[in-house]
């Protein structure tokens, strides 16, 4: 049988199989794991993924490569993050970093060398990928730094400052709804009410996150208090294996699991509904079994806007539209901070507050006009 790289064989039926030390017995004995795949460089991958998770590395090799590297550290944060977390960092570092560092010694890292791969990272030559936005560049450049700071913490590699000029951010925050297409929106959905329908006002009214409004139940709403609690996620992760999963987890942050009063139309409209519904059932799918995921409810609200004549937009621009509501309101910005569940008043500044010409206006003419009316006083008294 053909054989090639480190444990790995191409088999009789076309595939090749990996192996590795999973465990040993108490005698010793070692009990062998296994991995398949129809092309070498994905059994590699994986291989590398778990002799790093069964501790397979001696760290202190100078043959060491960064793929060994940043396998390692990835497994290093496995239970300090969520799955769906794991399964992006995951995503970012094969489908970026190590195309371009992968065979890269680790005892040759420098910093000239990882900003110019940086820079390959961003903008490749062979047009592996489209060249990387403002974001997506600061979150691979984030994750090289904290790789590179892991490997100094182990003596790998000396300690090291990085420094790369990355793109700049584009604002791609979609336009609030105006008032009219509010209007048209609670219209629609007053019109026939359904859960999937009033997902709509949960983002519009509670400024509640898509995979936050897939993730209710109706044992979160508590309909005589008039208040709905954030528990729980759905979202759809890579299992890195060319497949994906839902799963249901904590909300984003520690102050994303918030209670949040309901305004009282919609509360009228979620007791008509309510009926002898388990608590147990998710709001959206009316099952006990699974929830609606989100890319699922995307499609929804699709059709939901076409049908109330409002323009098409990502449902993060309902969340976008609460928010600034909100402020035009004169709401402040640390209550809004709680309602939105951001972790701090600092990201509700950087993201919503951004005053309209409306507002611009009224503000100038009350500070402008306060300053006339004081100089209209004095004016007397310097003629005399």
């Amino acid at each position: 049988m053909a054989r090639r790289g480190e444990n790995i064989r191409k088999r009789k039926d076309g595939r090749w199989e990996g192996r590795y030390i999973k465990a040993r017995t108490p005698e010793g004995k070692i009990q062998w794991g296994y991995v398949y795949g129809t092309a070498y460089a994905e059994v590699k991958r994986v291989l590398i993924q778990r002799k790093a998770e069964t501790g397979f590395y001696n760290l202190n090799q100078t043959d060491l490569t960064f793929e060994v590297l940043a396998e390692v550290w990835l497994y290093s944060l496995k239970n300090a993050i969520k799955e769906s977390t794991y399964a992006h960092y995951s995503y970012t570092m094969h489908k970026y970093l190590l195309p371009v560092l992968s065979k890269v010694p680790v005892a040759s890292l420098e910093e000239s060398f990882l900003e110019q791969a940086m820079q390959q990272i961003i903008t490749p030559t062979d047009a592996s990928h489209k060249p990387l936005g403002s974001s997506s560049a600061r979150e691979c450049f984030s994750m090289l730094r904290r790789i590179c700071k892991y490997a100094a913490h182990l003596r790998l590699i000396r300690p090291m400052e990085l420094e790369v000029a990355l793109p700049k951010a584009i604002d791609k925050i979609s336009a609030p709804l105006s008032p009219a297409e509010q209007q048209r929106l609670h219209q629609y959905v007053q019109a026939n009410p359904t859960p999937r329908k009033i997902g709509l006002l949960l983002g519009l009214e509670l400024g509640l996150r898509i995979g936050e409004i897939c993730g209710l139940q109706w044992g979160d709403f508590d309909l005589k208090l008039g208040t709905l609690n954030i528990n729980r996620t759905v979202c759809r992760i890579s299992c890195g294996n060319g497949h994906t999963k839902v799963v249901i987890q904590t909300p984003k942050t520690r102050t994303s699991r918030r209670e949040i009063p309901i305004p009282k139309q919609l509360l009228i409209m979620l007791k008509k509904l309510r009926g002898s519904t388990n608590n147990a059932a998710w709001f959206l799918s009316g099952s006990e079994s699974k929830p609606t995921e989100p890319r699922c409810y995307r499609k929804s609200i699709k059709a939901y806007l076409k049908q109330a004549t409002v323009r098409q937009v990502r449902p993060h621009a309902l969340r976008h539209t609460f928010a600034t509501t909100c402020l035009q309101a004169g709401c402040d910005v640390k209550t809004l901070s709680e309602l939105l569940g951001h972790a701090n008043a600092n990201i509700t500044l950087q993201r919503y507050v951004h005053s309209d010409l409306t507002r611009k206006r009224r503000e100038m003419n009350r500070i402008f006009s306060h300053q006339v009316s004081m100089r209209s006083r004095k004016t007397p008294s310097l003629m005399e």
